[in-house]
C-alpha cells in the first residue's frame, strides 16, 4: 500500500534512515513526470542502534567513511540528523542498548528527543545490556522482545493490518 512505506536501518545503515526521514523531497505536484510528482518522504522510520549525530556522540568511523578526514563543518551539522528533526519527520520506531560500546545510545537518545520536540510520533527502547550489533538478538531472553516491540507499535498505527489478505498465506507470523 502506497501510505505504508517505511525504512529501516541498522547502525549506519540507521544513518541512511534517518536521513531518509529528515532531508526528503516533497515532491512537485506540477511536475509532468509523475516520479517527480511524488515525495520521496517515508511514511515511517525504523532505527537499529543507529548513527544519527555526525556532531555529538558521533561514531567517528561513519564520520569519516561518510565525509571524509576534514569535512566541512556545515556539511558535518546538515548530515547530524537530530539537528534536523521537523514536524515532517515520520513517525520512528528506535531501539538500542546502554552497553553499546560502538555506537552511544545517546544517538538514539538525541534523535527521540528532537522527534517528541517537533511533535512526531515516536517509541524508544533502550535495553540495558547487550552489544552493538544484535540484529534480532534471537538467543538473549530481553533483547529478543525488540521485534515484537516494533510489530506492536506498527499494528497500533495501522501499519500491519492482515485483515484485508484474503490467502491463508498472508497471515500475520506467530510473535512469541
Amino acid at each position: 500500500m502506497a501510505d505504508r512505506v517505511g525504512i529501516m536501518g541498522f547502525s549506519a545503515g540507521g544513518h541512511l534512515a534517518s536521513t531518509a526521514g529528515t532531508h526528503f523531497d516533497a515532491g512537485n505536484s506540477g511536475a509532468a513526470d509523475p516520479i517527480e510528482k511524488t515525495s520521496s518522504r517515508p511514511d515511517f522510520l525504523v532505527l537499529c542502534y543507529p548513527v544519527i549525530s555526525l556532531v555529538n556522540f558521533a561514531h567517528q568511523g561513519s564520520k569519516r567513511n561518510l565525509l571524509g578526514e576534514n569535512p566541512d563543518p556545515k556539511l558535518v551539522e546538515s548530515l547530524s540528523n537530530e539537528l534536523q528533526v521537523t514536524a515532517q519527520t515520520p513517525p520512528t520506531f528506535l531501539f538500542h542498548t546502554t552497553a553499546d560500546a560502538t555506537v552511544p545510545v545517546e544517538n538514539s537518545v538525541m534523535f527521540y528527543s528532537a522527534l517528541r520536540k517537533a511533535g512526531v510520533p515516536a517509541e524508544l527502547h533502550i535495553y540495558e545490556r547487550g552489544p552493538h550489533g544484535v540484529g534480532l538478538a534471537q538467543t538473549d531472553e530481553a533483547l529478543s522482545s525488540w521485534p515484537s516491540r516494533l510489530a506492536d507499535w506498527l499494528r497500533i498505527r495501522g501499519l500491519l493490518n492482515f485483515g484485508s489478505l484474503n490467502s491463508a498465506a498472508h497471515q500475520p507470523p506467530v510473535l512469541k
